[in-house]
């Protein structure tokens, strides 16, 4: 039982490692555009909004559902790649944390709904981020779209956790070899 433990440690251990790598590179990509990661930007555009909170008035924002969504779907029709890569980023990027919550979690009833706070709630910090300091455009699109990867991430999950039940026959090996010594005592 020890070594079970040790083993489910070193796991949960490279899960979380690997999930804070995932996290690392969504703030690249999100904030950074896929430049560098620099603090420091972030703590120069927030003491420029701090010192002059009017600048929020002057940033780009989106709160029109659909707006963008319907514009790049409309350009995808003149084939236009870059809008392709838009819609289509927005939902990959967050596939992996639809999958990273119910395993760092554990996978019980209401993981779904942990699934789409959470990713609704990440979305929300980056777009947050991007509207005080100026990193980027607040897009209530990229919040759907982001939270709807979430949930395809978690259906993923979910359905490869059901594929391992019918491939494993039901109940995962460690609980038939419990069973099966305990009859045996």
């Amino acid at each position: 039982m020890k070594h079970n433990n040790q083993k489910k440690s070193k796991h949960n251990i490279l899960w979380t490692a690997v999930f804070i790598i995932y996290l690392y590179l969504l703030t690249k990509l999100i904030l950074f555009k896929g430049n560098p990661v620099d603090v420091g930007i972030v703590k120069v555009q927030l003491m420029a909004f701090l010192q002059q909170p009017g600048l929020i008035h002057t940033r780009t924002v989106n709160l029109t559902p659909f707006q963008e969504i319907s514009r790049d779907w409309n350009s995808l029709s003149l084939h236009r790649p870059g809008t392709a890569i838009h819609l289509a980023g927005n939902i990959l990027a967050f596939i992996p944390l639809g999958i990273f919550i119910p395993v760092l979690t554990g996978n019980k009833l209401f993981s779904g709904v942990k699934v789409f706070l959470l990713s609704l709630l990440l979305s929300l910090g980056y777009e947050v981020t991007q509207l005080v300091t100026g990193m980027g455009i607040f897009d209530v699109d990229d919040l759907m779209l982001n939270t709807l990867g979430g949930l395809i991430g978690y259906i993923v999950f979910t359905m490869a956790m059901g594929l391992k039940k019918v491939l494993v026959g039901g109940e995962s090996r460690e609980t038939t070899k419990l069973t099966s010594k305990e009859s045996h005592v």
